[in-house]
C-alpha cells in the first residue's frame, strides 16, 4: 500500500467522524433522537476503534518502510561505493591498457629492429657463404698445388741422390785420374805437381767419360726406395741403363707394374710408375722389359 492510499484513508476516516458528529446533531433534534444518537454513538467508537488500528497498522507499516528505506539507503551507499571501487578499477585497467598499448608499440619497434638485423644477418651469412665457396675452391687448388709440389719435391729430392752420386762418381774418377798422373809422373821422372789436374766441378768433366759396358744380358736390379709415385732403383749407367728405359717390377714372381726411367746415375736410377697392378715397395726386383722379352723369347 503507497502512502498516497494511505493519506487518503486517513482523510476519509477523518471525515466519517466529522460527517457522524454532525448526523449525531441534526437527528437530535428529531423523535428517538436518544436511540439514534446511541447507535451512532456505537457506530462512532466502532470507527474510532478501527481508525485508531489503522493508524497503529499504517504507524507499524510507516516504521516498517522507514526501516526498508534505511536499508536502501544502505544499500545504495554499498553501491555508491561498489561503484567507486569499479570506477578506480576501471581507471586502474585503463591505465594498464595504455601501457600495454605502449610496450605493444616498443615490442613492434623491437620486432621491427630485429627484422632488420635478421636481414642484415641473412645477407652476411649470404655474403659468407660465398667467400667459404671461394676458400674451398682455392683451398681445393692449393691442395692440388701441394699434390704437385710434393710431386715436385719428391723429383728434385731425387734429382738430388742422383746428382750427389753423380758427384760421388765424377770424385772417384778425379781420384783415379790423380792416382794415374802421379803413376805418369813417377814414369817420367817428373815432380807430380807439374802435371797436377785442376779439380773440376760436376758440370766440367769434359774429357771424363764413364765406361759403359753395353750388357750382353738383361739388366736386373731391386727397388731401393718408393716416394709417392717417384721409384729408384739399384742400376745405373754403369749397367747399361739408359733414360726412358722401361723396367719391369716383379715381387716373388708376380707382376707389380713398369716403371719408366726419367734420371740415371752409374750406380742409380729413378722413374716413376706407367703401369701398376699393385703398389711397388723397396726390395722388389725389376729387370728391364727389352732383356725381358729376349730372355722370354
Amino acid at each position: 500500500m503507497s502512502v498516497l492510499t494511505k493519506v487518503f484513508i486517513v482523510l476519509l476516516v477523518v471525515s466519517s467522524i466529522a460527517f457522524t458528529s454532525m448526523t449525531v446533531a441534526v437527528v437530535a433534534r428529531t423523535p428517538n433522537w436518544r436511540d439514534l444518537a446511541e447507535k451512532y454513538q456505537e457506530h462512532a467508537r466502532v470507527a474510532d476503534t478501527a481508525l485508531r488500528h489503522e493508524i497503529a497498522a499504517n504507524a507499524a507499516l510507516l516504521a516498517t518502510l522507514r526501516d526498508d528505506v534505511q536499508l536502501k539507503l544502505e544499500r545504495i551507499g554499498e553501491l555508491e561505493t561498489g561503484l567507486q571501487a569499479a570506477r578506480n578499477e576501471a581507471a586502474q585497467l585503463r591505465a594498464e591498457v595504455a601501457k600495454a598499448g605502449a610496450e605493444r608499440s616498443s615490442a613492434e619497434a623491437m620486432n621491427r629492429g630485429l627484422f632488420a638485423q635478421l636481414q642484415a644477418t641473412e645477407q652476411a651469412r649470404t655474403e659468407y657463404l660465398k667467400q667459404r665457396d671461394a676458400l674451398e675452391k682455392t683451398q681445393i687448388d692449393l691442395q692440388q698445388r701441394n699434390i704437385d709440389l710434393s710431386d715436385r719435391v719428391n723429383e728434385l729430392t731425387a734429382q738430388v741422390g742422383v746428382l750427389r752420386e753423380q758427384q760421388r762418381h765424377y770424385e772417384q774418377q778425379i781420384n783415379i785420374l790423380r792416382t794415374e798422373n802421379e803413376r805418369l809422373a813417377q814414369v817420367a821422372r817428373a815432380p807430380s805437381r807439374a802435371l797436377t789436374l785442376e779439380e773440376p766441378s760436376a758440370a766440367a768433366m769434359r774429357g771424363v767419360t764413364p765406361l759403359t759396358p753395353v750388357p750382353a744380358r738383361a739388366i736386373r736390379g731391386k727397388v731401393l726406395d718408393v716416394s709417392g709415385n717417384l721409384i729408384t732403383i739399384s742400376v745405373g749407367s754403369a749397367d747399361g741403363v739408359k733414360k726412358d728405359m722401361v723396367f719391369v717390377v716383379h715381387r716373388q714372381g708376380q707382376y707389380v707394374g713398369d716403371i719408366q726411367v726419367n734420371m740415371v746415375d752409374p750406380n742409380r736410377s729413378a722413374g716413376r710408375v706407367v703401369k701398376a697392378n699393385m703398389a711397388p715397395r723397396a726390395g722388389d726386383d725389376i729387370t728391364d722389359a727389352l732383356g725381358l722379352g729376349e730372355s722370354s723369347g
